[in-house]
């Protein structure tokens, strides 16, 4: 037993990071600038890591990042930070790989960071977060939190919850494995953004069977508490006292709510929502 012990924490020891060995743990994130040297698949042999950009005066363009002999380009890149960020990828004990990230500014409060796992020698684009690298928390076992701008009614920011998905895929001759980041959504992000109902509103007191059972009157100052950001939104008079969930969607790609049976525009229900841009 105790033999068999002493070979367990030995295994344990041979697997810790590299990154450990600097004083940093897995999903702890560095500038690694454009270019750097390391073991970046923890295989125990050192890889080159470059970022090539080919940018215009405003930053606008592609970069291409190689880590070994693999590389990735990405285009029409707007308002670029030419600058590589990286964090290991894994537990206290086992790496799998490297995290690096590239972002760009956007042109107009769209961020974009793009993200590639680099493991088992290879270099893959695994997706983007619509945040910059320096707003992203990292909470471990793949999981990372920011701020993104919503989709439904007007302009806000809510929180958002990323994750590194990894898993597996069989061909028919052999398995490979999968990794991909995006986001887990939540049944329910906080808004609040008052306006003025320009129309009575029916709401339903549930957000399953949306069966109405009050009426906000016309002309009521009202907060939209919160929402799915898809198809539900949280209306609230200043009281609380009349309040309830109506459903939104887009009609002909226009946000728009649903009063009684039928949809409307947003603008046409709630004065004063608020746009940024």
């Amino acid at each position: 037993m105790k033999k068999l012990l002493l070979l367990v924490v030995a295994a344990a020891l041979m697997l810790v990071p590299a990154a450990a060995e600097d004083g940093l743990e897995p999903w702890q994130v560095y500038e690694a600038g454009t270019s750097a040297e390391g073991d970046f698949d923890f295989d125990g042999k050192s890889e080159a890591l470059s970022l090539v950009t080919a940018l215009d005066e405003w930053d606008d363009g592609a970069f291409t990042l190689t880590v070994g002999t693999s590389s990735v380009t990405v285009e029409n890149c707007v308002a670029l930070n030419p600058s590589v960020f990286a964090c290991a990828a894994g537990y206290t004990y086992y790496t799998y790989g490297t995290l690096f990230m590239v972002y760009e500014y956007g042109p107009s409060d769209d961020p974009i960071t793009y993200c590639f796992l680099y493991t088992d020698g290879e270099l893959s684009e695994i997706g983007t977060i619509p945040a910059l690298v320096e707003n992203l928390e990292f909470k471990g076992r793949g999981v990372i939190t920011t701020r993104v701008r919503a989709d439904m009614i007007g302009t806000w920011h809510r929180e958002a919850d990323f994750v590194l998905a990894t898993g597996s895929a069989f061909d028919g001759e052999e398995w490979s494995l999968v990794y991909r980041i995006v986001e887990a959504r939540r049944t329910s992000y906080t808004m609040g953004m008052p306006v003025t109902l320009k129309v009575a509103l029916p709401v339903s007191a549930s957000v399953y069977d949306m069966q109405v059972t009050a009426t906000i009157p016309a002309g009521e100052k009202v907060v939209l508490a919160s929402s799915d950001d898809v198809s539900r939104l949280y209306v609230t008079d200043y009281t609380g006292e009349n309040a309830g969930w109506v459903r939104i969607g887009r009609v002909d790609d226009m946000d728009s709510i649903m009063v009684g049976q039928v949809y409307m525009l947003v603008d046409d229900v709630f004065d004063d929502v608020f746009y940024a841009d």
